[in-house]
Order: C-alpha cells, then sequence, then structure tokens
C-alpha cells in the first residue's frame, strides 16, 4: 500500500524518457552494442536494432520486454502477469543465450544465469540496442543469441509522471538531472491477476528502483562515468503443488534485491585511447511458501575491464583484457539445510577486435579467448563481417559469421528442488555457430532491411525428467538448428507521422527434430507515431502478432507438446498538454482483450487501461 501511494503521489524515476516527445538523439547516434567502440549504424556488419526514445515513447510499457516487440527476431515468454516470470529469445535460442547489459554492466542473475525481464519492470530506460546473433567474440558468455543493451534515461531538470488504472496498477516516475549529476526513484505495483485461471487469489507484483548517474570531466582528455542503481522486486505466483502437471492457487512470493555499481574511466596516453571499466552486481532472492521463508540465495559478480585503442586512417584496432568473478550462495531454511551450496567461478579473457572502412566498404573481426580457470572448458570465439554500400542502388549488402559460447549456470550445475530437480555439475558448456546475410534499401522517406539467419547449437544443455518424476540438466548430443527470416522497415509518412514494423519466422529445432519451446513460428508488429503540431497532441498505436508456438504440457507422462495459440496484442498511447509544464496521458494495453498464454497453464491479463499526468 505504501508503495502505491508512493506512486500514485509520483515519486519515482527519470522513466518519463518512455513518454518524452522527441527529445531522443538522432538516429545516426552511435551504437555501443557492436564492439570495444561506439560504431556508425549504418557501418555496422552484424544486425542491430535500435529503439529510440521516440520509438519506446509509442508503446509506453513499463517492462523493456514488451518494448522488445518491435525490434525483429525477439520472442518473449511471461509467466502470467507483469512482473512474473519474464523471457526474452533471441533468434530462436534459450532465454539464458540473451545478454543483458544496462549501462554496459552485465545484469542478469548470477544464480540462474539469465535475465528475468519481469524484475526490470519500472526500470528507467531511454533507449535499447538490439544486437542479434552470435556475439562472444565482444561480450564472452551468453552471447549466442545476442545482446540487449539498455541505456539509462537520463533528462535534464526535473521530471516525472504518475499514472494508475485497471488491475489496481500504479506507477510513477521522479528525477533530476543536471549537467554531471542525476538522481531518481521509479516504481510500479499491481495487484495483477490469478495465473492459475482456476478463481483464486491475484497474482501481484510490485518494484522499486533508486539511481543515481554522475559524469566527470577530469581533464587533459579524461572522463569518468558512473552508475549505481539499487532495485527491490516482489511477485506473487501459483505453482504446481500436487505435481499432475497443473497450476494450483498457491501462496507463492519471491521477494529480490539488486544492487548495482558501475564506472568507466575514459582517455587518451599517446596515440592510444583507453577505457577501463568495473562493475559489481549482487542478486539475492528470497522464497516464501505459505508465508514462511523457504529458501534464500544470493549471486554476485564483480568484472574489471581494460581496452585500449587505435585508429590511424581507415583502420581501426582495439584489444581487451578482461577479469570476472561469480559466487553462488544458497541457503535452505525449509529442509534444515540439506540443499545449502556455495560456488565460485572466475574467468580471465584476452581479445582483439579490428575494423575497416573505406568508402563503401566495412570489415570486422574479433577474436576472443577465455581461460575458465579449469572449472569449463576453455573457450576460443570469433567473428568475422564485411558490409558494402552500392550507392547507385540505395542499397547495402553485409555478411557475418560468428561463434559464441553459454557456461553452465549454477542452477543448472548446482541446483536442488525437492522433488523435481536435481543439478549436474558434469555439464559442458553450449557452443554455437551460425552466419547471416542481409541487404538494407533506403527509399528516402522510407528504409527496409531483409536478413536470413541460421545457427547451429553444439551441446544445449536441456531438461530431462525420469521415471520418478525428478528431473536434471544433461546435454544433448547432436546438434539443434536455428533459422530465419527477418524483414523490418520505418517510413516516415508525414512530418509528423512516422511508421514501423518488423517481421520475423522463425525455425528452431532441437538435435531430434522436434520444435524448441516458446519460439513461435511468426512475430510480427506494426507501430504508428502521430504528434499533432497545433496543440501538441500526440498519438501511439501499436500491434504486436505472436504466432503458434509450443511448450510443454507436464500433466502426463512423458510430458507432451501442446500448441500454444497466436495472439494479437493492441496498444494505444496519448499524451496531450494541459499546461506549459504538465500533460495528460492515457495508455491501452490488449484492447482486444485477447486470451495471452505464452507459458502453458499461464494465464495472462487482458484489456487494460491507466490514466496519468507527466511533468514536462
Amino acid at each position: 500500500m505504501f508503495l502505491r501511494l508512493t506512486l500514485l503521489s509520483a515519486s519515482a524515476l527519470v522513466f518519463h524518457a518512455s513518454f518524452a516527445v522527441a527529445q531522443d538523439a538522432p538516429a545516426i547516434a552511435p551504437i555501443e552494442v557492436t564492439g570495444f567502440r561506439p560504431a556508425a549504424p549504418d557501418r555496422a556488419t552484424a544486425s542491430v536494432s535500435v529503439l529510440t526514445q521516440d520509438d519506446l515513447a509509442v508503446r509506453a510499457s513499463p517492462n523493456p520486454a514488451d518494448q522488445l516487440r518491435a525490434a525483429p527476431g525477439t520472442a518473449v515468454s511471461r509467466s502470467g502477469t507483469l512482473g512474473g516470470l519474464t523471457q526474452v529469445r533471441l533468434r530462436g535460442a534459450e532465454a539464458n543465450h540473451t545478454l543483458v547489459l544496462y549501462d554496459g554492466i552485465e545484469v542478469s542473475d548470477p544464480v540462474t544465469g539469465e535475465t528475468d525481464f519481469g524484475t526490470l519492470t519500472a526500470l528507467p530506460v531511454r533507449r535499447i540496442e538490439v544486437l542479434r546473433g552470435a556475439s562472444s567474440s565482444i561480450h564472452g558468455s551468453d552471447a549466442i543469441g545476442g545482446v540487449v543493451w539498455l541505456s539509462p534515461a537520463r533528462g535534464r531538470g526535473v521530471s516525472g509522471f504518475a499514472e494508475g488504472g485497471s488491475f489496481d496498477t500504479a506507477q510513477g516516475a521522479l528525477g533530476w538531472s543536471g549537467d554531471r549529476f542525476g538522481v531518481g526513484l521509479s516504481g510500479l505495483a499491481t495487484d495483477g491477476v490469478d495465473a492459475s485461471g482456476t478463481g483464486g487469489e491475484k497474482d501481484g507484483s510490485q518494484s522499486i528502483s533508486g539511481i543515481v548517474t554522475a559524469g566527470l570531466d577530469l581533464g587533459a582528455d579524461w572522463s569518468l562515468s558512473l552508475v549505481g542503481l539499487v532495485r527491490r522486486t516482489e511477485s506473487d505466483f501459483d505453482t504446481d503443488t500436487d505435481f499432475d502437471g497443473r497450476l494450483n492457487d498457491a501462496d507463492r512470493r519471491t521477494e529480490g534485491e539488486q544492487q548495482l555499481v558501475g564506472g568507466a574511466l575514459r582517455g587518451m596516453a599517446g596515440p592510444i585511447d583507453h577505457v577501463i571499466r568495473a562493475s559489481f552486481n549482487e542478486v539475492a532472492r528470497d522464497n516464501f511458501s505459505d508465508g514462511a521463508l523457504a529458501d534464500t540465495a544470493t549471486g554476485e559478480r564483480t568484472k574489471i575491464s581494460w581496452s585500449p585503442g587505435y585508429t590511424t586512417g581507415v583502420h581501426r584496432v582495439a584489444g581487451l583484457v578482461d577479469f570476472e568473478r561469480e559466487t553462488y550462495e544458497r541457503a535452505d531454511v525449509e529442509f534444515g539445510g540439506l540443499t545449502n551450496a556455495s560456488e565460485a567461478f572466475e574467468a580471465l579473457a584476452v581479445a582483439g577486435e579490428y575494423g575497416l572502412s573505406f568508402g563503401a566498404l566495412d570489415v570486422s573481426a574479433s577474436a576472443r579467448f577465455d581461460d575458465n580457470k579449469g572449472r569449463f572448458d576453455d573457450a576460443e570465439t570469433w567473428h568475422a563481417g564485411a558490409g558494402y554500400a552500392f550507392d547507385d542502388l540505395g542499397g547495402r549488402l553485409r555478411a557475418s559469421i560468428a561463434t559464441s559460447v553459454k557456461n553452465p549456470t549454477f542452477t543448472e550445475l548446482f541446483g536442488f528442488f525437492t522433488g523435481s530437480f536435481v543439478g549436474n555439475p558434469e555439464l559442458k558448456p553450449e557452443k554455437s555457430k551460425g552466419w547471416e546475410i542481409g541487404w538494407a534499401q533506403d527509399l528516402g522517406a522510407a528504409e527496409v532491411e531483409i536478413v536470413y539467419f541460421e545457427a547451429d547449437l553444439d551441446n544445449e544443455i536441456f531438461t530431462a525428467f525420469n521415471p520418478d518424476f525428478t528431473s536434471t540438466a544433461r546435454n544433448r548430443t547432436g546438434k539443434s538448428e536455428r533459422s530465419g527470416i527477418e524483414l523490418s522497415g520505418r517510413w516516415q509518412a508525414l512530418s509528423n507521422l512516422a511508421l514501423s514494423g518488423q517481421a520475423t519466422v522463425f525455425e528452431s529445432q532441437n538435435d531430434a527434430g522436434a520444435d524448441e519451446v516458446r519460439v513461435p513460428e511468426l512475430s510480427a508488429s506494426l507501430s504508428a507515431d502521430w504528434q499533432v503540431e497545433e496543440n501538441g497532441l500526440r498519438l501511439g498505436l501499436a500491434l504486436d502478432h505472436v504466432g503458434e508456438q509450443r511448450d510443454f504440457d507436464f500433466g502426463s507422462f512423458p510430458s507432451r507438446l501442446v500448441a500454444l495459440e497466436a495472439y494479437t496484442l493492441a496498444s494505444l498511447t496519448a499524451e496531450y498538454p494541459i499546461t506549459d509544464g504538465v500533460a495528460l496521458t492515457l495508455r491501452g494495453e490488449n484492447l482486444f482483450d485477447e486470451t495471452v498464454v505464452d507459458v502453458f497453464g499461464y494465464n495472462g491479463p487482458g484489456a487494460g487501461v491507466l490514466v496519468g499526468l507527466k511533468l514536462k
């Protein structure tokens, strides 16, 4: 209740970025996610989508996962209500094959090895970059499907908003940013829906975040940027208490806390430019059953890296030395410490990157070696790509090939859930090799791109089910295959009307030829951003289609694959200035009131409407 009142009084963070009008940097702004240094989007040799501040304003969703529906090659799976477990899969890969960075800092849970986007609800974000395809030669383990780079919201002066509506949802933001420092607070609370669909109590969620940013000019071509983030989340969920494969209306709750701090020191020493990064990320989770604490788990990740670079003429080179340490602590309360665990990983990596931009030609190559200190096999990953602009045709051809790796997670290795899951410490890292070819066409007021991609995955880690109804993690013996076609485009139809869309056809199969679960056959989106110059009204409309997909029904033994029906989400946003400094906002979600099931057995929310005010 305190959080809901706080939000309705607009005491939250600089999340206003998702609602701002035409204040984003130009579309030509450099991208961060493709290499050790920022690069121009039209010189990239890999597939990158950029969602600007204007793009985010169309859906105005409080969760980055919903914004990612606008990017090709993306599949979103939400278990029930907003704030529930939410996974993002890129190009048919697994959820823990998507690496997520916040201002360059890895935010995934060190315990589970993946990012639960449900915990990112109300995170202040002003821009999202999505790098699709194998990217471990730059970013290390986890980047098999791709990388999502979230840039923090950084407004000017005082800004904020508050809104409330359906499902007893309230969210808000309040922040201040000056020339060098910025602070803010953001949050969301919702009563949600009954995830089990059995007519029981609703499963709600709450989240609140505090952020501090700083940028300091140290003189002599040196600068320091800092970010600190503290988050607290709480979510209710239902579970299968009688092990019949169907959700029961249960009193289950997870409380999580995250502390993230990082900094980057940049400067020149002679002809060499340097970037030194350090970050610390701690995620702690407490699980409750019928009001009693069942277990706790804490994961910590510390990273330190140094990257020197040199540019001369059309050539640029950069290197990287990267150290990472992860720790895992699990304390069992429910079973008297029988499942307690304490583990640690360390890795030291060296990498190099080369780039050439000569006229219409772009070439890039990178390679990385990860010394996993004997915990896993050492990893060698690489990337090679090229692009060429045909000025007479107004188009650009691009192709690349790359390898990537994903180390087993703490949960897969050492996790333990009584009567259901036992970890496997003998797991091998997953390895992927993929290639793509794409064509981007400039049509003046419009631009379109089509990309074909393929990838093979060795040692895929899957959940194997035993006759006693327990399960464990194992490596597949054959190759799993992914492929697809991505089509995306943008059209400035009028000076005040922009249209954009994407469509992706997926094929994702395991080594036995069976479809991978929670990967739709088709995903597509269409959005419109219309601004009325006379009165300042802004309207955003988005249609997000998710095609039929497969999931497991555990109500039978052995489990069987079932089809999840296709659905289309319609959202509408409106912003109307009532004074020079205050605007009225309206947001509608799932306006067709579609039945949304991303995970078998989980009931998603129907249509909802929220009304609010925004400081401009």
